[in-house]
This record gives structure tokens, sequence and C-alpha cells, in this order.
């Protein structure tokens, strides 16, 4: 992959955690690179800022994530050996839920399909790694032992402190208002004035749409709140075995949750749902009075410890994709010289290492990425595409 690299001059439009992963990773190749990002570094305006991320590996999402999921792994490690802290938390995740449920079966599916060890658990072991959950006793609960979870803030301080060793050139608060791509390359406009590169990788979260233009498949950008709650005492913390878990209910909403990291508590949310948004900037500052609802219905149902205490909040964004599913491609109007990754839909971080070393990939040699052909745009632009489904 390194072969004429050195002569790229590469942009990258988007500094969240696949941008800055993919600043690294083509710094690694010997490219110059440039990251661009509308805000400053480490802003809390997308889908990449926060304390935390689940890593799962028996993916209920789809079973083809799973090789992927595989590599992203070992990837993580690493990063987390070059950045000299602790990055990766391999804790294992509890899932539980309605035993004919989009959870349990995907999870059960993708564990068969791989191969890889699940655990079923009782009640007692279920209060031994999650003191407090407590689901009804028709949901079945799993245990992922190769899961846990990342520290998602730490991840991308890391990955750009390590792509601006390499020689990235940094470039926050810097807005590109369009792009076009020629013969000669591809030149990107900011309010300063027109730069060329070689190459141009668009990274850029919920604000895809503006960046990508026609190219078969719009994502929505979806508001979701995040909450937290100060425990009643030290067996909710991480450092006391509290696992991540993954909840489904009965109505088929998904709720996720976090050890005690800090003074903040449990840190919990639902996947499911969100209210969309006109467009990225529309985000709201707070939650719904339908968030809070939702939450505190979740917590009174399933962790009845933590229900009632109205603590700390935050929102992000979520880019969704038509059928919930990535889309990273080459970008139709000039394969050669555009590639994307956009529409993560909630569920994207984890897999950053492995998505980066793709677009590097793309950027600077005509081959395609193993592994990603499902997640490409055939599938919403080819007569007769074929949907993915759980």
């Amino acid at each position: 992959m390194t072969n004429g690299a050195a002569r790229l001059n590469c942009a990258i439009i988007g500094a969240g955690v696949i941008g800055s992963a993919t600043a690294l990773a083509l710094t690694q190749t010997g490219a110059k690179v440039t990251l661009f990002d509308r805000f400053d570094f480490g802003h809390d305006h997308g889908s990449s800022h926060g304390p935390t991320r689940l890593f799962r590996t028996a993916y209920f999402e789809h079973p083809d994530y799973v090789p992927l999921l595989k590599r992203a792994q070992g990837m993580w490690r690493a990063l987390q050996a070059a950045a000299g802290e602790q990055l990766v938390f391999e804790t294992g995740v509890v899932e539980t839920g309605p035993p004919d449920g989009f959870v349990i079966s995907g999870v059960r599916r993708a564990a068969r399909e791989h191969k890889l060890h699940v655990e079923t658990l009782n009640r007692t072991q279920l209060e031994e790694k999650c003191p407090g959950l407590a689901p009804p006793s028709s949901h079945d609960v799993l245990f992922e032992r190769e899961a846990g979870f990342l520290r998602a803030d730490m991840i991308i301080n890391a990955q750009l402190g390590l792509a601006h060793n390499n020689g990235a050139i940094m470039r926050p608060g810097t807005n590109i208002t369009s792009w076009h791509a020629g013969r000669d390359g591809v030149r990107v406009e900011t309010p300063s004035g027109t730069e060329k590169f070689d190459r141009l990788i668009i990274a850029c979260g919920p604000w895809a749409n503006d960046m990508l233009g026609d190219v078969g498949v719009k994502c929505s950008p979806v508001a979701k709140a995040l909450f937290w709650r100060r425990t009643p005492n030290a067996s909710y913390s991480n450092t006391n075995g509290f696992t991540p878990f993954a909840v489904e209910t009965d109505d088929a909403r998904m709720f996720y949750g976090f050890p005690a990291i800090d003074e903040d508590g449990v840190k919990f949310g639902e996947h499911t749902g969100g209210a969309a948004l006109a467009g990225a900037d529309d985000r709201p500052a707070t939650p719904t009075n339908d968030d809070i609802d939702s939450a505190e219905a979740f917590l009174g149902a399933f962790i009845r410890p933590l229900a009632g205490k109205a603590d700390k909040h935050a929102m992000c964004t979520y880019a969704m994709s038509p059928d919930g599913h990535f889309v990273i491609d080459r970008h139709p109007l000039d394969a050669e010289r555009v590639c994307f990754a956009a529409g993560l839909s909630g569920h994207g971080f984890k897999f950053a290492p492995v998505i980066a070393e793709a677009l590097a990939r793309m950027a600077v040699s005509e081959d395609d990425p193993d592994g990603f052909a499902f997640l490409s745009l055939k599938r919403f632009t080819e007569a007769g595409g074929c949907r993915l489904s759980p």
C-alpha cells in the first residue's frame, strides 16, 4: 500500500473518530495529509465525542461485520500500545432481550456463523456482572467475553496526536464549502480560497449529505440523548467489575450502558428511536421530554436502583443510512480520487481503525479493501441491489 503513496497529497474532511483514524493511517503510508474540520478538534456537535463506546464482536446487526471487528480488535490494541495509555477495556458485554428479538437472535446468528464464544447467563451470574440489571424472566441473557468498551475521547486525541507526529497538517475551524474533482486532482473551497489535492476522503458524519452530493443515497441526521446516573454504591464501577450492557425491550427498543468510570456514574442511552433533523446543525441542546420519559421508563423496568435520579445528560447526532448499515465506497463522480465513509448509523466508532485502513487503501491504490463489498453504494444504486437485513 505504500507504493506511490508518498507522492500523494490527501485532504480529509472531518476530524472525528473516522477522519482522525484515516489521517493516522494515511500518514503511515507516507502520504501528505491535511485534516480539516469545520469545528475545533474534539467538538461535541457530531457523533464521536464522549467518554465511552461499546465494542462487541458477536454483531447482532449483521454477521458480515464480524471479520471487520476481529481485525479492528487487534488494531485497537496496537493503537493503545502506540499511545502508551489504556484505551481498550476487555470486560465482556452482557446482552439481554426476548429470545426471538433482534438482539438475542442476531448475537446467536453471528456467534454461530463465525464460531464465537457466547455464554448464556442465569440470573445469579447476571447479578454478579451487572448488579441491579433485572430483565423479565422471559428474556434471555448472553455474555460476550471478547467484548468491552473503548475510551472514545482519549482515542480521538491519541489518533490526532500520532497523526500530527507523523506530519499531518491540522486545520481545525476550517469549513470546506465545496469540492470539485478534475483531471489534475481535487480542489476544495474554504473561506480563505481554493486548495488543490491529489485525493479527497470525506468522513464528516452527520454533514455527509452536504459534502457528498447526489451519490444515490441520503443519510439522515438523528438527535440522540445520553444520560448519566450517580450510583448508590461502588458495585456499579468499572473497577469493581460492572459490565457494559445492551438491552432489548419487549417493544423492540434497544438501550445500552457502561460502568461508572468517574463521579458522573453509569452512562446509558437508547440506540433506537430519536428525532430526525432537517440538518446536522439543527440538533437540540437538551433532551426532549420524550427522551427523558423513555430513559426513566427503561430504568424503572430494568435497573430500578438508578431510577428517578436526574443527573447529567448530553446530546449527539447519528447519521442514519436508509438500512442502518454503513456506506463506504469510492465517489461515483471520481472513483479514483474521492472516497468516503457515511451513514455509520450510531454503531461505527468501534470499526474506526479498519474503516480508516479501507479508506486509506482506496485513496492510495486501485485495490478495493477486503470485506467491505456488502457496505458499498451498489446495494442502493444498482437495479435489484441487495438490501442488508439482520
